[in-house]
């Protein structure tokens, strides 16, 4: 590393310049390019589910679980609840009348779309011959249709039908009147435990009417980062209209995501004010000059906009926990500006910015590639948040870097008497701790009872992930959420996905399946396209019962007091559309069938069909579990466990990585020191990794994905302390040798000033990441300091 750290200082300053304004314009360049490219169609991503990595399945039938995610997870409900049913209503409308037409929902509905069935009466009517459903299928099969003729006879006589019955010379048996009362039963079974009155979709419970509203949020509306999202204009026009009578209950993912992203923003707010001012605080008193404190800041400043310019431009998108995670280059970003500014005011034997950056671009090289090393092998992962934490880090150090050693040697040095004073703060080399064998001894200690701790609760450790912990609703939420799930019974968190080569193999498969379900003890609610469009097999079952029916015509029609010879036309339009079946395709199918259906239907992905059986709840997912065994073409989807799932093996694959660059950085180290520094750098890896389980697993805290994480990502900062020592070690007995142990500590404390603040968050994600880089951060500079026996 002095090779080549002897050949770039070679380089001038006027080099170094360079090499740092070409970084930077490059950055401001791609993003630039990149915005153009997509129509500034590039933002700040709060979506919760975002921050998972892609399931471990084929591409189409990921493809098929992200277009339903998709779809389910931008639903909102809306529940606005009052004792008087009528008052209710009238603050619902309220609510419809002033968020309907805004472009942040894609839909929103109120009132029952079946409430208009002249819509739907040419389609039923149409095709009558073709939807009836099973049951009523094999009861005309049983008795050719007598009690269906007769029920038929009795609903006419009744005046007490949805449809006019103009039609009913034509269609005696009123199969379209019965097929709507089969479409509207089937609405209200399959979506949530809400029942028709009064045109819109109500319950009661404990003498409370709860009215629903639903809605899905358009791309805008969904844009959760952005202070006019839908979510917000919900609160802006519903909470104004609460009182101590009439409450709103709000359901939905949108909801969830909205509150933690507003928590994250906050937290970023909090998190990086208070660590600037406290760096500030501190750099002041340890320089006594705004110099080192303005040139930090912007160090700081440039590492933190070209890290989010350089991964917007890359992934267009930038999830809000990657800009949480970001506010901690405020203290790893520093540490080169800080052993920059320690020799600037400090040490004598520097005169120049130049002889500056000569005497510390050994170690920072090297620190820069061991941190990069680390960051870049996580760039393979095959999950964006994860890369996209890489690619930030990567671009926020590298800026640091080429800052430190293309900007600051340009600062004039002071003038008068350079020094800082050290010497209340780092011990004197004579004190008894600092004998090599006390050194020796501590580290020894940290190996035998982390091991020790390790053995003796090895049962606890295991890595687990479970999502339902990395979330904690707070406030209403807290309480709306389960309140809706208790009224609603609806949280669709598991699907079937059945797939086929046409639309005709999904539907047969599904009808299929759906037999199964039907007859299942457990059964439970579930939506799927079939309930509403049946397979051609299925339609012809329906046409050779209505065949049977049919033959009843001419007493049909005498009982109805129409001429019987007309049975004859009828027969005779019935076999003029012998192969009229419907299609999935079919332009004649209403649009708000279309509109029930459209969720489940996902269509052709890779060349391959595709439909979602998708139930209610989650409460019999052994059961469609046990179904996915049935053919090849059957997913079983439990979201919530495959997440955590998919979290386990990101896991295991990140401690390969980890593995990866342990082995890396141990061949890099050999190349450039003695193999006994090597090991005793190589080592502070495997102690941090040692103690932070240790802690783990003695407090029953167990591994996880967030926690990995932290430890790859203190993998590269934890080895700049060490390395920082080595360099020292050249440099015994001079000024130098003390002033670098100074500055080592200094960055220490600023960096965990930062990542120490992640730990205080109350996102459980960014809280276990900053446990485990504080555990991490800490051994490591504790280690170095015993190590290096020159205090």
């Amino acid at each position: 590393m002095r090779k080549i750290s002897l050949h770039l200082n070679k380089f001038s300053n006027k080099h170094f310049l360079l090499i740092w304004l070409i970084f930077h314009i490059a950055i401001l360049t791609y993003f630039a390019s990149s915005f153009i490219a997509h129509r500034g169609n590039i933002s700040i991503d709060a979506d919760l589910f975002n921050i998972f990595p892609d399931p471990t399945t084929n591409e189409a039938i990921r493809k098929a679980d992200d277009s339903l995610l998709e779809a389910t997870a931008q639903n909102i409900y809306i529940l606005v609840s009052h004792k008087d049913f009528d008052t209710a209503k009238k603050t619902a409308e309220s609510v419809y009348t002033q968020l309907n037409g805004s472009d942040n929902f894609k839909t929103l509905s109120l009132y029952t779309n079946f409430s208009s069935v002249e819509d739907i009466y040419d389609y039923l009517y149409k095709y009558r011959y073709n939807l009836l459903d099973d049951e009523t299928i094999n009861k005309i099969n049983a008795d050719g249709g007598e009690s269906f003729a007769m029920n038929a006879l009795a609903t006419a006589y009744s005046g007490f039908t949805l449809l006019p019955l103009d039609d009913l010379d034509s269609d005696p048996f009123m199969l379209s009147e019965h097929n709507l009362n089969t479409y509207l039963n089937l609405v209200q079974s399959t979506g949530t435990s809400m029942s028709l009155k009064d045109n819109v979709l109500a319950s009661e419970k404990d003498g409370v009417w709860y009215i629903m509203l639903t809605g899905i949020l358009s791309k805008k509306g969904a844009a959760l980062a952005n202070k006019n999202n839908g979510v917000q204009e919900i609160y802006d026009v519903c909470l104004p209209l609460e009182n101590d009578e009439t409450k709103f209950v709000f359901s939905g993912t949108p909801f969830s995501s909205h509150q933690n992203s507003n928590s994250a923003n906050k937290e970023i707010t909090i998190i990086s004010t208070v660590s600037i001012l406290i760096v500030i605080i501190l750099l002041f008193t340890v320089f006594g000059s705004p110099i080192p404190i303005l040139f930090s800041l912007l160090s700081i400043l440039l590492s933190i906009v070209s890290a989010i310019l350089m991964t917007m431009g890359f992934f267009h998108k930038l999830h809000i926990l990657t800009l949480v995670f970001g506010t901690s280059l405020i203290g790893s970003c520093i540490d080169y500006s800080i052993h920059f500014f320690t020799h600037w005011a400090g040490n004598k034997k520097l005169n120049s910015g130049d002889e500056i950056r000569k005497h510390l671009l050994p170690g920072l090289t090297l620190a820069i590639v061991s941190s990069v090393l680390c960051y870049a092998i996580l760039m393979f992962a095959p999950f964006n948040l994860l890369k996209q934490m890489s690619l930030f880090s990567l671009t926020g150090l590298t800026s640091s870097f080429l800052t430190t050693i293309g900007l600051f040697p340009y600062i004039k040095m002071p003038q008068g008497e350079r020094k800082i004073k050290v010497s209340a703060i780092i011990k004197n080399s004579n004190h008894p701790t600092a004998k090599k064998w006390v050194g020796r001894a501590v580290i020894t200690s940290f190996f035998v009872i982390s091991i020790g701790s390790i053995l003796i609760f090895h049962k606890r450790l295991t890595i687990e992930n479970d999502v339902n912990k990395l979330y904690k609703d707070k406030g209403r939420l807290a309480i709306d959420l389960p309140k809706a799930y208790e009224i609603l019974n609806y949280d669709p968190t598991t699907w079937l996905i059945v797939s086929g080569e046409t639309p005709e193999d999904v539907f047969q498969l599904e009808e299929r399946m759906r037999n199964k379900i039907d007859h299942d003890e457990h059964k439970n609610p579930y939506i799927s396209p079939t309930i509403f469009i049946p397979s051609i097999e299925h339609q012809k079952k329906s046409r050779a019962a209505c065949l049977k029916l049919l033959s009843r015509s001419e007493e049909q029609l005498e009982y109805l007091g129409f001429d019987p010879a007309d049975s004859k036309k009828i027969l005779s339009d019935f076999y003029s559309k012998q192969n009229d079946f419907i299609t999935i395709d079919d332009p004649a199918i209403p649009e708000v069938v279309m509109s029930l259906i459209s969720i489940t239907w996902l269509g052709q992905i890779n060349g391959t069909y595709y439909s979602v059986i998708l139930p209610n709840n989650s409460d019999n997912a052994s059961f469609y579990k046990e179904l996915e065994k049935e053919s090849p073409n059957l997913h079983f989807t439990n979201k919530l466990y495959d997440m955590s799932r998919d979290l386990d093996k990101l896991t295991i694959l990140e401690l390969k990585f980890f593995s990866i660059a342990y082995i890396i950085i141990f061949i890099i180290l050999k190349l450039f020191y003695k193999l006994k520094q090597a090991l005793k750098i190589i080592s502070i890896p495997l102690l941090i990794v040692l103690i932070t389980t240790a802690v783990y697993v003695i407090f029953n805290i167990k591994l996880e994905f967030f926690t990995t994480t932290g430890l790859i990502l203190v993998f590269g900062l934890g080895l700049d302390y060490i390395i920082y020592m080595m360099e020292n070690e050249q440099h015994k007995g001079s000024n130098t040798s003390t002033l670098e142990p100074f500055a080592i500590m200094l960055s220490f404390i600023t960096t965990i000033i930062s990542f120490g603040a992640l730990s205080l968050s109350s996102f459980p994600p960014v809280h276990l990441m900053g446990l485990s880089i504080f555990l991490g951060l800490t051994t490591s500079y504790t280690s170095t300091m015993f190590y290096d026996r020159s205090l």
